[in-house]
């Protein structure tokens, strides 16, 4: 059984995304945001105390300042449950562990098995990714989640009556976590491949579904592209407003343009439309 580290890591809230962002990348497999900062949980196999340690300096934090303790698996799963809190979207939706009870207030309950930070619907751009979908057609349409984590947009997808989803990640938990999340929301159409977009035979997709950050974004649109069905749409977050302009720039030669725009604390989701000529 695993055993992981835990970081107590006390900082503001700009750092506190940017780090949680950057640890998310260095297989970091859970995070709970506090009033002020956050906790970082690494299994101790992955772990590389040097990057840890030259992170924290990046951000003009002190390692040796920063409390940590190792629990087992069956702590780690405990802690999760202790900080983990359903999440209203829209006051349409609801996002929530198998541990809450059950809420037919709201028009779409979605039951996570939180297995990692991205993807439980706490992070603001799951949210804001949420947000544009609603404001989409997606009875009947197909659909590619690209980055899917725990598959809660995908599942998102299907409960807005799409008829087919393709979901595909590069991290091996996913491969059950997504399985166990189409159980719980007696999901039936998406396929999920672990891979990146490599993996992705020649397609069209109406609508593709892209929560990631904005390196891989940049480096992903001219394939995203060929995937997308010409008027297609294409959904993306994991970036900072800040960010957006040059995100427009780079899908434009792609014949991806940018449609609109919301934001939450800094972070920002976009639609873009394939428009070809």
């Amino acid at each position: 059984m695993e055993s992981y580290f835990e970081f107590i890591i006390t900082c503001n809230e700009d750092v506190r995304e940017q780090l949680i962002a950057e640890l998310a990348e260095e297989a970091y497999e859970g995070f709970i945001e506090t009033d002020h900062g956050f906790s970082a949980y690494a299994p101790v196999s992955a772990f590389k105390r040097e990057v840890f340690e030259q992170l924290l300096q990046k951000y003009e934090l002190n390692p040796e300042t920063v409390p940590q303790r190792m629990i087992e698996q069956q702590n780690w799963n405990a802690q999760w449950e202790a900080g983990y809190e359903p999440i209203i979207i829209n006051s349409e939706v609801i996002i929530r562990a198998p541990f809450h009870q059950s809420d037919k207030n709201y028009l779409y309950e979605l039951i996570i098995q939180p297995k990692n930070t991205f993807g439980t619907g706490h992070h603001e751009t799951t949210q804001l990714m949420i947000r544009l979908m609603f404001q989409q057609q997606f009875e009947n349409k197909r659909v590619f989640d690209y980055g899917c984590g725990t598959g809660v947009l995908a599942i998102m997808a299907a409960k807005l009556k799409a008829k087919e989803i393709y979901a595909i990640d590069i991290d091996e938990w996913c491969a059950d976590n997504v399985p166990e999340n189409m159980r719980l929301n007696d999901i039936e159409n998406i396929v999920f491949e672990k891979g990146d977009l490599s993996v992705v035979k020649p397609q069209h997709f109406d609508v593709v579904l892209a929560n990631i950050n904005k390196n891989i974004l940049l480096n992903s649109f001219e394939t995203l592209s060929r995937l997308l069905a010409n008027g297609g749409i294409l959904l993306i977050s994991g970036f900072y407003e800040s960010d957006l302009n040059d995100l427009k720039e780079a899908g434009a030669p792609y014949g991806l343009f940018l449609q609109q725009h919301i934001t939450l604390n800094n972070w920002c989701s976009a639609e873009f439309r394939l428009q070809q000529a």
